[in-house]
């Protein structure tokens, strides 16, 4: 088992614009789509724990990692990892979607070109629905802020203590300042445009497939009652919610966040 940081971020090019992305393991494509303050490196107890049992592809979202941006759409995002997958040869997929990568993971499950097995919903909700033209979120004009202001070390520190749990270890902390840190402005802006102006609800009803729902009982980014109230609108979907984590239990409950997943794609 190779570690995180030794696989080579690869690219490929998707609808004119290269997609970066990390893959390893065997079996059942399993396809992780990080959060807005993350990368295809986020996933260091995933790639750990689970490739194994199966080939774990992420993705940086455009903007992120060696991606380029997109319009600022879920149309285009979805179309780029629908993209990735279809360059890589994959024809059935299970979409892991943390946050902004939830999001993401149900505009792709709306686009219907490829087979989607099973969706993981992972501290996200169905995005704000704003018009076009209305006024970004306060919460989002909050962190471009911070971006400009903010040294990347500084950033990625302040992106650390709200996304987690308190008490949490210094290595954890870390790893979470670390990957926040190499976000940019561009693609920050972008995946806010995205968020502000998406709504999925239809696209949920609309779908049929198995859905786990995930929240960390002490997420203050997205609090646990906006993921669970997604499930009024998935009609085969059900919960889980991590009692000692905040807005990313796939690090802070590694063993039993994988667990889940196992459990749930079995």
């Amino acid at each position: 088992m190779r570690k995180i940081k030794e696989l080579p971020r690869k690219t490929i090019e998707v609808n004119g614009g290269n997609v970066s992305f990390i893959e390893s393991g065997s079996g059942p494509v399993l396809f992780l789509m990080h959060g807005i303050g993350g990368n295809s490196r986020s996933w260091t107890k995933q790639f750990e724990g689970l490739t194994s049992k199966y080939r774990i592809i992420a993705w940086d979202a455009p903007g992120y990692g060696d991606s380029e941006l997109r319009k600022s759409n879920l149309a285009d995002y979805a179309a780029a990892a629908a993209g990735l997958l279809a360059a890589l040869g994959v024809e059935r997929v299970n979409v892991l979607g943390h946050s902004m990568g939830g999001v993401i993971a149900q505009g792709l499950a709306g686009l219907g070109t490829i087979e989607l097995d099973k969706l993981i919903l992972s501290s996200t909700f169905m995005g704000h629905g704003e018009s076009e033209g209305e006024p970004l979120q306060a919460g989002y004009l909050a962190r471009l802020n911070d971006i400009a202001r903010l040294s990347p070390e500084e950033f990625g520190q302040a992106r650390a203590k709200t996304m987690l749990a308190k008490p949490t270890s210094d290595e954890i902390f870390q790893e979470v300042a670390n990957i926040a840190s190499a976000v940019r402005k561009p693609g920050l802006l972008a995946a806010c445009e995205v968020l502000n102006y998406s709504d999925t609800s239809q696209i949920l009803k609309n779908f049929s497939k198995p859905v786990l729902v995930v929240t960390g009982r002490h997420d203050k980014i997205v609090t646990p009652d906006r993921s669970i109230d997604m499930t009024a609108h998935i009609a085969n979907s059900q919960h889980i919610q991590f009692l000692n984590s905040g807005h990313a239990a796939y690090l802070e409950e590694p063993l039993a966040y994988n667990d889940a997943l196992s459990r749930f794609l079995s």
